[in-house]
């Protein structure tokens, strides 16, 4: 009876052990030895830095960074130079799911050279990356691009992942990658931020990534902790909103992102980060020397929606936007397209309000005064190219036709003139 008690009892545990080792490995956001999850991020000042983030599992306690200039041939020990991260243990939770335990690394490649192109890889001792390729911006004024991006937020593995590889593909000489918030649908959940990572694959690891969050990045008036730990972006701005507010200067181009998904999308007219906010773009803005300005934060300062219509972004932003002629303004939130010049506090509008949509949760574009160009339903990346004196935009949907594109032209008492393109 003994033996027949034990025999029952040894088959559940092992029906439950290999039950339990399905359930384990199904689970493909758990870290592992290996680093996973590398993506580079934007410095204050890219010329001479690039920040590197990773993750591991906690049995590796610390980790390294190694680079390289680049080389043709292999790659000789002696060039290469070490950093050591800065490693932070999280703890990730959502809901019912597997909680995710981590090691958390983040290192600032500093020392470099501008226009130079680099070789990296990350990990420690048997645990290495592959070695992936970067570029610092050099000191001149030659024309660069980068790419722009809506709202991810929805089936971010099945259907965004095609719009990131796209527009990849159209631009793989892109500077970098710019977001307009709500990067995944529900805040803190891992299995998301999986979906993301996977999505971009090797892109994020070889162009850098710079993020505003929208108000599906926030819990409530908390923002998901995985910003912190897995993003490192400058910490330039308000201590409210650092990491999430920061101003970049990527050669002639002044690039600032503002915080608009913060305690509750700013609706207390005298909460700190509104007013902290409000205080540091001008600030920002009042020492600026680059040609060209570009904001970007997640709520439309104008938006497509019929039934939305943020006023006091208006109201509080945009008579400093329009104050130190900010050039263009890159928004998401709405999923549809949007884009036209407009103004609450002047007869002859200057600045170029864009919002957009990349991932798969979309809408109509109402039918409002503000847009001179509008299109609902689409998946769309923009490639914005700064060559000198003109700011060349081309909006494309995500089977690579091109929807929109104009121009905008300085001219030599430094306003813009606005150039309509078509399109087809």
């Amino acid at each position: 009876m003994k033996n027949q008690i034990y025999a029952i009892v040894t088959f559940f545990v092992i029906v439950y052990l290999i039950s339990f080792n399905q359930k384990v490995e199904a689970q493909s956001n758990f870290p592992s030895l290996f680093p996973d999850r590398i993506i580079l991020n934007l410095t204050e000042d890219p010329t001479n830095s690039i920040a590197v983030t990773w993750r591991t599992s906690m049995d590796m306690k610390e980790g390294f960074c190694e680079v390289v200039p680049m080389t043709p041939t292999r790659i000789k020990p002696e060039d290469i130079r070490s950093l050591k991260a800065t490693t932070t243990y999280v703890k990730y939770e959502y809901k019912e799911e597997p909680v995710i335990q981590a090691n958390q690394h983040s290192c600032m490649i500093d020392n470099l050279e501008p226009g130079k192109e680099y070789l990296y890889r990350v990990g420690t001792k048997d645990y290495w990356s592959e070695w992936f390729e970067f570029k610092t911006p050099a000191n001149d004024d030659k024309p660069f691009s980068f790419i722009y991006f809506g709202d991810p937020q929805a089936n971010l593995k099945s259907e965004w992942s095609r719009v990131v590889r796209k527009s990849y593909n159209y631009v793989p000489d892109c500077s970098f990658m710019l977001y307009g918030g709500d990067i995944i649908n529900r805040a803190n959940r891992d299995t998301e931020w999986n979906e993301w990572f996977i999505a971009g694959s090797y892109i994020f690891s070889s162009v850098p990534q710079v993020l505003t969050p929208g108000n599906h990045d926030y819990d409530g008036p908390t923002l998901d902790s995985h910003w912190k730990y897995q993003f490192t972006q400058p910490q330039n701005g308000p201590a409210k909103v650092k990491g999430t507010c920061f101003a970049i200067d990527y050669k002639d181009l002044k690039l600032i992102s503002f915080d608009s998904a913060v305690e509750e999308e700013l609706e207390d007219e005298n909460g700190e980060a509104l007013q902290t906010q409000k205080v540091w773009l001008d600030s920002v803005l009042a020492a600026n020397t680059k040609k060209w300005i570009i904001v970007t934060t997640h709520l439309p300062f104008y938006s497509p929606k019929a039934s939305r219509d943020n006023v006091q972004l208006r109201k509080h932003f945009q008579p400093i936007l329009e104050k130190y002629n900010v050039d263009l303004v890159l928004n998401g939130h709405d999923h549809s397209y949007g884009r036209g010049m407009a103004s609450d506090f002047s007869d002859t509008p200057s600045i170029m309000y864009v919002v957009s949509v990349s991932g798969p949760k979309l809408y109509d574009a109402g039918d409002k005064d503000w847009m001179q160009k509008s299109g609902g339903n689409l998946q769309l990346f923009q490639q914005i190219t700064i060559d000198n004196n003109m700011l060349i935009f081309k909006a494309f949907s995500a089977d690579g036709n091109l929807f929109d594109q104009f121009t905008l032209k300085r001219r030599k008492d430094g306003t813009t003139k606005l150039l309509e393109m078509r399109a087809d």
